[in-house]
């Protein structure tokens, strides 16, 4: 009878821990999510920052878009300044990545250029930006990749890290790493590549995003990156 008792007690606590097991990670993984957005300054800081102007060399993933770039972007309207190389030429493109439109593009010289030889590279143009972006705000575009916790962590670099999972960023599956102390993202694990994070800085208004990715074969480096809540609307209109 005391076997028989100390058997239902085993599956009791055998079904609570199942059953309280999701919702301790899922209050790990809600830790660590703040701590993320405090790392980065405060959701209200990426809410309030209106412009966001950044050169990126590395992670050409578009054969259409070549070499360095540099972005200006209106969180709001989705107005976009492009300076770079597009179809091997030294271009300044205004568009609105939101209808996808391409409203004026010039030459290096202030030249405009005719629209329809640049419409067919425009979903390139548009999807180099997205994925620029998105690396550039990796702690706040991972936080809605559908993450959840584990109960793992690991020393890198005298550092303690969480390893936290991820489901959809960048339309693949992963995990990350976030410093247990700063809530920095050190680490992520992508595609069967590994990218150290780094080079966090203030780009304005207390706003705080990484600026260095490294991996084995693919470096990903924001030279320049500042926010801004005012600029000069003639930007999105001519060169």
């Amino acid at each position: 009878m005391k076997h028989h008792k100390n058997i239902v007690r085993y599956i009791y606590l055998l079904f609570a821990a199942l059953t309280f097991a999701p919702a301790l990670l899922f209050g790990q993984s809600a830790a660590m999510t703040d701590k993320i957005w405090n790392a980065v300054g405060g959701k209200s800081k990426w809410e309030s920052t209106k412009y966001i102007m950044f050169t990126v060399s590395g992670n050409n993933k578009y054969p259409a878009v070549s070499g360095s770039r540099k972005f200006l972007l209106d969180k709001q309207s989705g107005n976009v300044r492009f300076e770079g190389t597009l179809n091997n030429e030294n271009v300044v493109a205004l568009i609105n990545v939101q209808s996808q439109k391409l409203n004026h593009i010039y030459d290096e010289n202030g030249s405009e250029l005719t629209l329809q030889e640049y419409k067919s590279v425009l979903p390139d143009l548009i999807d180099q930006y997205n994925l620029d972006l998105k690396v550039l705000s990796l702690p706040i575009s991972i936080l809605a990749a559908n993450i959840s916790g584990q109960d793992n962590s690991k020393i890198i670099n005298a550092e303690k890290l969480q390893k936290l999972d991820f489901s959809n960023f960048l339309g693949s599956k992963g995990c990350f790493y976030v410093s247990e102390e700063t809530g920095f993202i050190k680490r992520l694990e992508i595609n069967n590549k590994t990218f150290a994070v780094n080079g966090y800085k203030d780009i304005g208004n207390g706003l705080v995003l990484p600026t260095s990715f490294k991996s084995s074969g693919d470096n990903i480096t924001y030279q320049k990156v500042a926010s801004f809540t005012e600029m000069e609307p003639e930007k999105f209109k001519e060169f």
